[in-house]
């Protein structure tokens, strides 16, 4: 997906832990940022050395964002499935 959006809001750098689908635990590191294309408001991540490198932007202007969605599936610990979308930055500019 490719679109022109406006950052409402960009969080701070993030590590967080996860446990693999073959339960072994891993860290992450991300950025958060609210989007707005002027219909749709999401929220999106960058990761990794990208999101340690990417800085602060400007908020008072638009900028191009290129992300791939994916929906993650999980079982909780009941063993009941769950879904969300997840949305990641490949390149915002």
């Amino acid at each position: 997906m490719e679109k022109f959006v406006a950052i409402k809001q960009q969080f701070p750098l993030m590590e967080r832990e996860y446990t693999t689908r073959q339960g072994e635990q891993k860290k992450i590191t991300t950025k958060g940022f609210i989007l707005d294309d002027g219909i749709d408001t999401f929220y999106a991540e960058m990761v990794g050395e990208q999101a340690r490198n990417c800085g602060n932007y400007d908020t008072s202007v638009y900028h191009s964002v290129q992300c791939q969605m994916k929906c993650r599936e999980w079982k909780d610990k009941d063993g009941k499935d769950h879904y969300s979308n997840e949305i990641i930055i490949n390149k915002l500019v």
